[in-house]
């Protein structure tokens, strides 16, 4: 063992990094290294700490359920395991065993150390008592049979019923030569067959669901619950790849787990009426309490969130069509900013537009003027602001046809003005929340074709993303600024996370990046070769701490405006409310940031 080696790897790892090379000496010389195949299980729970160099590990929980997957610089062992858990390496790799003793010892001796561990022991804790997580955390692959189950359309309907009883399953897939057709279940067999008094002779193809919604495998466990509920129904084909993976269906997540808040988003979906909707929108706070209880990662709770304020928003539209009558012609309902990168806090407001496919004028201009009324009022009286900047859909700039549309970004990508490149930091970052997906892509699609082939306009939103700086001054020491409470502290949106989001923008703009999502543009800027993996890693935990900072800090005011019934959510954090290996970490952060500009202004700003 390279003791050298093993020195310089702790002196790169949080918490470790933060103690000085005496103590990463003295751990190294107490550290052995171990090899792993994959598939084998590691043995735990002496009291050794467990530190990935290389390779992927797997924690499983008692009940099979996925816990957390390990890789480099995570830590295992910190705390005695619970009964049934088990760890196994899932890619060959490389493991750090610190003996016992040492890593009690530096425990003891270092408070910050020992808090870092506390709180990463405490998030295990949630995570096994209370195992409603998984609906956060757990992926519709993991719930899909390894083995799809398929019958082909020239089969008979005695045929499918005979296998769904061999196989115990309520659907099949219906495939010709690879392709989806349709989804034949039982239902359809009830409802369609046997009503109806039809022979078991009745071709597959004369009683399948045709065009079935479908969800992808990597989508949370939460997305296809309020998927389902949206449409309304109990079956969901899984894509990898544009390719049928197999079925997830409402069993298998009642199954994976019971009386789940996140209930919520099909509880929204049912709802009769607007003083309904209103009411079920009131446990979104409480759903935000609960996630930050269980120590959901800011990102993933965010993203949550934004899955409920879709869910209200689609309700609305639904509810306004009916009352309203149906639309003159096909559309689809925007988001922007924040909630189209699904990263908004929990002080964020509304933020939406409309695309027609038509002229907004007469008849039509009317009836969606309207439309937005409703579902921006609504929004409203759900919890979800009114945008003070008048970016919603109700804003007549904001409800175009695609012409309409391409024209405002055609202006501003070859009129890059102050005013137009603030635009660009909302209008760019877009999502469709309901509507027609064939229209929103082809806006979207011509949007990013015509900024990635404007370099002038990326320059200028380069530099435009270099004007905020990370508040970190000579030898590191923090910035500090007052707030409109006269309160010295940290913005932690304008001054990290919004740095963050710009300059990763430019990237993902100059790519051709279609994801809008911070986190995801960073993953595919990787991939497309836009983005070396050491920046993309760096710029992400960056992000990551920031975002976790706020959903904190956020959480925290409003437990004092509802104890103390004053203050607001509020962005600006005081840093001595931090604990030293945070404010030590925020540091790091804003010193990713600076590394970050350096290299778009090199990148995209040379010569200048």
């Amino acid at each position: 063992m390279d003791v050298a080696d093993v020195t310089r790897f702790l002196a790169q790892t949080t918490p470790f990094s933060q103690q000085g090379t005496a103590l990463q000496t003295e751990l190294a010389h107490a550290i052995s290294v171990y090899y792993f195949r994959a598939g084998e299980q590691v043995n735990a729970g002496d009291g050794r700490l467990l530190i990935v160099r290389t390779g992927l590990f797997t924690r499983m929980g008692a009940q099979q359920q996925l816990l957390e997957k390990l890789q480099e610089g995570d830590f295992y062992g910190y705390q005695p395991l619970p009964s049934g858990e088990r760890l196994t390496c899932e890619e060959d790799g490389l493991v750090y065993w610190l003996a016992a003793e040492p890593f009690a010892r530096a425990r003891q001796h270092y408070p910050e150390l020992d808090h870092f561990f506390r709180h990463l022991a405490a998030r295990t804790l949630h995570q096994h008592s209370l195992p409603d997580e998984g609906y956060f955390t757990l992926k519709v692959g993991d719930l899909v049979r390894p083995h799809k189950i398929v019958i082909a359309p020239d089969q008979t309907v005695q045929q499918a019923a005979q296998l769904m009883s061999e196989r115990r399953v309520s659907s099949l897939l219906v495939e010709r030569d690879g392709i989806l057709l349709g989804i034949i279940t039982d239902r359809d067999l009830r409802s369609r067959i046997l009503a109806h008094g039809l022979p078991a002779s009745t071709l597959i193809a004369e009683a399948m669901t045709q065009q079935p919604k479908t969800i992808e495998r990597d989508a949370y466990l939460f997305e296809a619950l309020q998927q389902m509920g949206q449409w309304r129904v109990h079956h969901l084909p899984v894509l990898s790849q544009g390719r049928v993976d197999g079925m997830i269906t409402v069993t298998d997540l009642v199954r994976a787990q019971q009386e789940h808040p996140v209930y919520l988003m099909t509880d929204i979906h049912r709802q009769p009426d607007l003083a309904h909707l209103i009411e079920a929108s009131e446990q979104t706070l409480k759903l935000a309490h609960i996630l930050g209880r269980q120590g959901v990662p800011a990102h993933e709770a965010s993203h949550i969130l934004a899955t409920v304020a879709d869910g209200l928003t689609q309700r609305l539209i639904e509810l306004a069509l009916a009352e309203l009558g149906p639309a003159p012609c096909s559309f689809s309902w925007l988001v922007f900013g924040s909630f189209a990168r699904r990263d908004q806090g929990l002080n964020a407001d509304q933020d939406n537009g409309l695309l027609l496919a038509a002229p907004p004028v007469g008849e039509v201009g009317r009836y969606f003027a309207a439309l937005a009324r409703y579902v921006c009022d609504g929004l409203a009286r759900c919890g979800l602001p009114y945008c003070s900047g008048n970016i919603m859909a109700t804003n007549p700039d904001l409800c175009l046809d695609q012409a309409g549309w391409l024209a405002r970004f055609h202006g501003w990508i070859h009129t890059p003005t102050p005013q137009a490149l603030l635009n660009a930091t909302v209008f760019f970052d877009l999502r469709m929340v309901a509507g027609s997906g064939e229209l929103f892509e082809g806006l979207h699609r011509q949007m990013l074709a015509e900024a990635r082939a404007q370099p002038l306009f990326l320059l200028h939103l380069a530099q435009s993303a270099l004007e905020r700086t990370a508040p970190l001054g000579l030898f590191r020491h923090f910035i500090l600024e007052r707030d409109g409470q006269q309160q010295k502290g940290l913005d932690l949106k304008v001054r990290g996370i919004s740095v963050i989001t710009d300059l990763v923008r430019v990237y993902a703009l100059a790519s051709g990046v279609a994801e809008v999502n911070t986190r995801q543009r960073l993953q595919r800027l990787v991939q497309e070769g836009g983005m070396d993996s050491t920046q993309s890693r760096n710029l992400c935990d960056a992000f990551d701490l920031l975002a976790q900072l706020r959903w904190e800090h956020h959480l925290a005011c409003q437990d004092k405006m509802a104890t103390e019934g004053e203050g607001q959510v509020s962005n600006h954090l005081d840093p001595a409310t931090l604990s030293g290996l945070q404010r030590h970490q925020l540091k790091d952060c804003f010193m990713v940031i600076n590394e970050g500009q350096s290299l778009l202004k090199y990148r995209f700003c040379r010569g200048l």
